[in-house]
């Protein structure tokens, strides 16, 4: 989940190139949340491995989207990774209240994918 098309390319070719091609993008949280409502109640496949939000989005943030996300019976077991210019030691201490599994400032691409296979047993 990232507002930026060029930050959001960047992702999902790193992703893709460490295998991970089963890939869904959104420019915002509010757009994710919706998604996983429609995963929620069986209108598309629920095979979410985990999911990559930046922190500062419109419509709704990162953090928001955690929340929901992590209060949720249905899906608080999906793994959340903050990956946000904005991951500081105030933020990472909020992501952590929320239930993020993992947070990383964005010049960390490489420890991304590390992270992501960490959280998802690859």
């Amino acid at each position: 989940v990232e507002d930026s098309p060029l930050l959001g390319a960047m992702i999902g070719n790193s992703l893709k190139k460490s295998g991970y091609v089963n890939l869904t993008r959104f420019a915002n949280g509010q757009e994710a949340w919706d998604y996983l409502q429609e995963v929620k109640s069986g209108a598309v496949p629920n095979d979410i491995a985990c999911i990559i939000t930046d922190i500062e989005m419109p419509q709704m943030d990162g953090h928001h989207l955690t929340k929901l996300v992590k209060e949720n019976g249905d899906m608080n077991h999906i793994p959340v990774v903050i990956f946000s210019s904005l991951v500081n030691q105030e933020m990472k201490i909020k992501g952590e209240q929320l239930g993020a599994d993992a947070q990383l400032s964005k010049p960390e691409i490489g420890q991304l994918v590390a992270a992501i296979d960490k959280l998802v047993g690859n």
